[in-house]
């Protein structure tokens, strides 16, 4: 059989199933034992590395990175300065011209986005998984079910013992989406 034919066929099953969150469950325990393997993910180069560590970094906390290809230096602007420059020089009383932009003079550079809210959450439901207290998986899903899903589950998980393992399991995905981000602008 084919590639193609085997994943229509999966493709199938899981269509028929999808609202079945019993079914759902124990295909993606099986899925997830038996046959993902974490060490086949593509390991970031050493050379990108630190840069993506710190644009994951600057993402986090609202910015908008460019990373020159050539250089591989970063700039980051606050996402507020480049949606709205007119709030931005109201807050902090500073102007931001295009002239301080160092990217713009770059011949080469990606631009690398905060994840949209979508991303993020998901973000959030790989978390519960990865937690082995059955109570806090629950606390943390109802928190996602609420409203200020975002606000809730911050609270709930950085009052718990798996505050430290939450940082770095964000920091670790963010990592992975700027790796997938510079990857496609590097081979292109």
């Amino acid at each position: 059989m084919n590639t193609k034919k085997l994943m229509d066929e999966i493709l199938a099953i899981l269509r028929s199933i999808q609202n079945d969150e019993k079914k759902l469950k124990l295909l993606h325990d099986f899925m997830m034992k038996e046959i993902y393997d974490e060490s086949e993910l593509e390991e970031i180069p050493e050379k990108y590395k630190k840069v993506i560590f710190e644009i994951a970094g600057n993402l986090l906390v609202g910015f908008t990175c460019f990373f020159n290809l050539e250089t591989l230096e970063v700039e980051s602007i606050p996402q507020k300065m480049i949606d709205d420059p007119e709030e931005f020089e109201m807050i902090t009383g500073e102007k931001y011209t295009d002239a301080e932009m160092k990217h713009l003079q770059w011949q080469k550079y990606i631009e690398v986005e905060p994840m949209e809210s979508h991303e993020a959450f998901k973000v959030m439901e790989y978390f519960i998984d990865e937690v082995d207290d059955d109570n806090l998986q629950n606390k943390l899903t109802n928190a996602l079910n609420r409203n200020k899903p975002f606000a809730n589950f911050k609270y709930i998980v950085e009052t718990s013992e798996y505050r430290q393992k939450w940082f770095d399991f964000r920091q670790k995905q963010w990592e992975l989406y700027v790796w997938d981000t510079l990857k496609t602008g590097i081979n292109t």
